[in-house]
């Protein structure tokens, strides 16, 4: 970083990658309200105190954190108190990856919120910090060479985030099943699915079952019924409709929530 009240920035634009980096001074009038574009948004904040509010979600700025934010989802940055800035922002459209890098970014992206993932500074290894960095490089090439160094580094920090989550292959069935246990209580109101489930723990649906009902002394649908219709209970009982609340714990069939209510509290879902 520059001295105080010094500005050093560059900005690169290819096709489908837009890199800017800043540092210095950021007024709040330079970073605008809430926006949002068709693009996959990746920040990463060097020097940085404030927040980053996201559609479902609010997270803190500090040095080395990252977010990453989908594609038409509103987001607004907010610095507090001295307004030095020090980061990166990548936008680019998913015709930038193909293949493996492709389905790395899809799972990471599916995360544990609908608008993205926030990866604290505990989880941007110097690697991912080093890539970043070598778009400096890429900022004073020739435009063949440019868009394919900026095109090979996007791809090295999807590769190195997909690596970071994929550390939970290693973790025991004890960890794991706790892991799971804290995303189900996060997003027990949303679509959730064996497949995605497992696709967001990097691990097969088998292991992620075993490993589950062994931490937890029960089936992960077990648990997500239950939770659901102990959570549709306290509607009901604040006045909810029974469809109502069905609805807003995150069944979609009627007659499934029903059946499940049943069976769980033993009467039905319009029983005073």
């Amino acid at each position: 970083m520059k001295g105080e009240g010094a500005v050093n920035s560059y900005s690169i634009h290819t096709d489908d990658i837009t890199v800017i980096y800043f540092a210095g001074d950021l007024r709040p009038e330079s970073i605008g309200g809430d926006h949002c574009h068709d693009k996959y948004e990746i920040t990463l904040t060097l020097s940085a105190s404030g927040h980053c509010r996201i559609e479902g979600m609010e997270v803190a700025l500090s040095p080395r954190t990252l977010i990453l934010i989908k594609p038409l989802v509103y987001h607004r940055v907010s610095l507090e108190n001295e307004p030095l800035f020090e980061g990166y922002t990548v936008c680019f459209s998913k015709s930038a990856l193909s293949g493996a890098v492709l389905d790395m970014l899809e799972r990471i992206s599916e995360g544990e919120s609908e608008s993205g993932r926030y990866y604290s500074s505990k989880s941007v290894s110097d690697a991912i910090i080093s890539a970043f960095e070598r778009f400096e490089i890429a900022d004073i090439l020739p435009e063949k060479e440019r868009g394919a160094l900026v095109n090979a580094l996007l791809s090295e920090i999807i590769i190195l985030l997909s690596a970071e989550e994929g550390q939970n292959m290693t973790l025991t069935d004890g960890e794991l099943g706790a892991k799971v246990v804290r995303y189900l209580n996060d997003n027990i109101t949303k679509n959730i699915s064996l497949d995605r489930l497992a696709r967001r723990f990097f691990v097969s649906k088998y292991h992620l079952c075993r490993a589950f009902k062994s931490y937890s002394g029960i089936s992960v649908h077990s648990y997500i019924n239950h939770k659901r219709i102990m959570y549709a209970r306290q509607l009901i009982e604040a006045g909810e409709t029974a469809s109502g609340a069905a609805y807003k714990v995150g069944f979609g069939d009627y007659s499934a929530f029903y059946r499940a209510y049943v069976k769980i509290v033993g009467k039905s879902p319009t029983r005073n």
